[in-house]
């Protein structure tokens, strides 16, 4: 009877094993919102907003190694779009286009020459930094990975559980050149 019990066991866990009931460790982070709720590309603060919610929301339902290990991974870089976390002391955690900057403080990450006049003093990461549970806007100039031009950039950062999450999006030069055009024909 006991052989026979261990038996049942055995197969019990080699049924479980074979058709494959374990849970994936991270879905994709967009799988959070619903269809109806996802923003698109084309309302890009929208978009950015959902990619921050979509990380805390990873946050809550996987933990925070789940979360890191997620927006540490290359393939998780959407163009111009990836999260950024840090932790409750401003050291970064995730960072997967510049892995270089995981560990170091987000404080000290300055503004651009082209920008320093633009701003008070502190540093582009202390702005940043300043984000709250309510979450902040921050608009400043940054090299744009995608055409190596440096541009104005656009970053939404929000606190959960004193964590720092956020993204940005690049603003979309206009193209004044139909407007000069007409004027020069004028």
């Amino acid at each position: 009877m006991k052989n026979f019990l261990i038996m049942l066991l055995m197969l019990g866990f080699a049924a479980i094993s074979i058709t494959g009931c374990e849970k994936k460790m991270v879905d994709s982070m967009m799988d959070v919102i619903e269809p109806s709720e996802t923003p698109t590309k084309d309302n890009p603060e929208a978009y950015t907003v959902a990619l921050v919610q979509a990380a805390i929301d990873l946050y809550k339902t996987e933990g925070l190694d789940a979360v890191i290990v997620y927006h540490n991974d290359p393939a998780n870089i959407d163009g111009q779009w990836y999260v950024f976390i840090t932790d409750e002391n401003d050291i970064f955690v995730a960072h997967a286009p510049r892995p270089d900057l995981i560990g170091t403080d987000l404080k000290d990450v300055e503004w651009l020459v082209e920008d320093v006049e633009r701003h008070d003093g502190s540093t582009l990461g202390a702005k940043i930094a300043q984000a709250t549970a309510t979450g902040a806007w921050i608009d400043y100039l940054w090299p744009n990975p995608e055409n190596e031009q440096i541009e104005q950039k656009r970053t939404w950062a929000i606190r959960h559980d004193g964590y720092l999450f956020g993204t940005g999006y690049y603003v979309p030069v206009e193209d004044d050149s139909d407007e000069q055009a007409s004027e020069v024909e004028n």
